[in-house]
């Protein structure tokens, strides 16, 4: 006779196959990770602002830092780590060489040369490492002035502890090792000391009795080529 028939118990042919889509390809960085991260800079420097304020009888007057020094070629070596791709930590020495100022060029057998250092330690971010980016730095450190006049006067001034600095450029990754960085930086401190140094080596206050410390600022125009150790590409 003819037989019936059920549907057969759940399970019976066991589970039903789920379907799930291929995980998505791995991206590509050519920027590392993290890395060992070194490079120098080359740019141009402006100076701007006061060294201090000097008082006189009539109130306090401006001693311009343009004064003493004009704008001039500037170098900077870094030396740092990058880490998490986009961030790196660094140590910097700025040197600019300045020209002469317009206070009194011809004294003292005329102004040889000005030249001032900047030391710090930053950070910087930048948007895309592995193409082109935008890049933020910021730097706090340390600088110090100095201005020669021929006959071996000197003007030194110190004890700035705190100047900042900010930049904004773009980060250009050219290989898996090596890029480019244009970049526009300003800064501000103010200067705690000023020493004169006669041509004979003896040492003078430069600051005399009224007189009080004034804020100065700087402006720089740069072009940075840094190295990653080990490169990326992974």
């Amino acid at each position: 006779p003819p037989g019936a028939y059920e549907p057969p118990p759940p399970g019976y042919y066991g589970p039903a196959p789920v379907w799930e889509p291929p995980p998505p390809p791995k991206p590509k960085h050519r920027a590392p990770k993290t890395a060992f991260w070194a490079g120098a800079r080359v740019g141009y420097f402006v100076p701007f602002g006061n060294l201090w304020q000097r008082y006189t009888p009539q109130g306090y007057e401006a001693v311009k830092w343009s004064d003493y020094a004009s704008s001039g070629p500037m170098l900077e070596l870094d030396i740092g780590a990058r880490f998490s791709r986009h961030y790196n930590v660094f140590f910097t020495w700025e040197r600019a060489t300045l020209g002469n100022g317009d206070e009194a060029p011809d004294a003292n057998g005329g102004q040889a040369k000005g030249s001032t250092d900047y030391y710090g330690i930053g950070v910087r971010f930048s948007s895309d490492a592995d193409r082109v980016g935008f890049l933020t730095e910021i730097d706090l450190g340390w600088r110090r002035f100095r201005a020669e006049w021929e006959d071996g006067t000197t003007l030194e001034m110190s004890e700035a502890p705190l100047e900042f600095r900010i930049g904004l450029g773009a980060d250009i990754r050219v290989t898996t090792f090596f890029s480019l960085s244009p970049m526009v930086s300003l800064g501000a401190g103010s200067f705690g000391k000023a020493e004169w140094t006669a041509a004979n080596g003896t040492k003078s206050d430069a600051y005399l009795p009224g007189d009080e410390g004034a804020g100065h600022g700087w402006l720089t125009f740069q072009l940075g080529w840094h190295f990653d150790i080990p490169p990326g590409g992974d």
